[in-house]
């Protein structure tokens, strides 16, 4: 008798905790998502969120070609627009391209938000988009998030920050 008690009062505090955690959770600031989202879904809500702030319309284009390295390098060096680091922002702080400036993928809304009013104010101004090499999506990512927010002039460096350092350009660090 004494171990069924047990039993119950263990499942009552198990289903006791597990409503609790819940319901805190729906009041955290950024609650945490029950279901396993890819990285493509966790941006694409994290966008859909922005533009719904954003009271700029949104257009759709088609997508620029991306940049050679020559094209990247005049860009940059020119300094013709705004170019931005997909990067983690540890990797951006380690080594960037000169100018470029941080838009980490993996923390889009934070980073949006540091560079919203910058951004914001053309949304035709070129932007050049890089991350780390040929095999990394992030540019291509962030590059897609832009376009939903209604940038219309966004072209994609994908030789990245290893084609740059490779080549022997020119590269800022934070100190």
């Amino acid at each position: 008798m004494l171990g069924k008690n047990i039993v119950v009062v263990i499942v009552f505090i198990g289903l006791a905790s597990l409503c609790l955690g819940l319901l805190i959770n729906q009041y955290r600031a950024q609650p945490l998502p029950l279901k396993y989202q890819t990285k493509e879904e966790r941006l694409a809500s994290v966008v859909a969120k922005i533009s719904a702030q954003n009271q700029s319309p949104i257009s759709t284009i088609t997508l620029p070609k991306e940049l050679t390295l020559e094209q990247f390098q005049v860009f940059v060096e020119k300094k013709q627009g705004i170019v931005l680091d997909a990067r983690p922002e540890i990797f951006h702080r380690l080594g960037r391209v000169p100018g470029a400036l941080s838009l980490p993928r993996e923390d889009f809304e934070n980073g949006y938000a540091i560079l919203k009013n910058k951004l914001e104010q053309d949304k035709n101004q070129p932007i050049a988009v890089y991350c780390s090499s040929s095999s990394c999506e992030d540019s291509h990512l962030v590059e897609k998030a832009l376009v939903k927010l209604g940038y219309t002039n966004i072209a994609v460096f994908s030789g990245g920050w290893a084609q740059w350092t490779e080549a022997g350009l020119v590269e800022e660090k934070t100190q």
